[in-house]
């Protein structure tokens, strides 16, 4: 498949961990932050590469803080893609925290990230569609 020289769309790819949607449900055992990444993102990669695409992959801090992530989301790096922050706890009530807070939840999951995958995070987005204009500085 042959894709135009100026891209038309971006794409991008919240990495949402099963931990997550535990905890946002209530669910017992999120604590133990259980994983698919080491499945989907391989499979992910692959799909890309075929499709010749780069894209945004918007991690999560706490992921990127556990060493048994830390293969799955250097591979992202290393396939060429974006990096981008996904905050750190990924809870859908951000938009209740602090302006301090919110600070603190972005620039600690960019600690993490840049650390894993060697990259600077390129943008920030909020999980749930936390809506965080009002603290956002442009």
């Amino acid at each position: 498949m042959k894709h135009p020289k100026n891209p038309i769309a971006s794409l991008s790819l919240d990495l949402d961990n099963q931990w997550s949607y535990l905890k946002i449900h209530g669910d017992p055992d999120w604590d133990q932050f259980p994983s698919y990444l080491n499945l989907m993102v391989p499979r992910a990669l692959e799909i890309f590469r075929e499709l010749n695409l780069t894209i945004t992959f918007f991690i999560v801090g706490q992921d990127a803080a556990l060493e048994k992530n830390s293969s799955a989301l250097r591979s992202i790096a290393l396939a060429g893609h974006e990096i981008g922050n996904h905050s750190f706890h990924h809870e859908s009530w951000l938009h209740l925290y602090s302006e301090a807070e919110i600070e603190q939840e972005i620039a600690i999951a960019e600690e993490h990230i840049e650390r894993v995958t060697g990259q600077h995070p390129v943008g920030f987005r909020g999980p749930a569609t936390a809506f965080l204009l009002p603290f956002l500085k442009f």
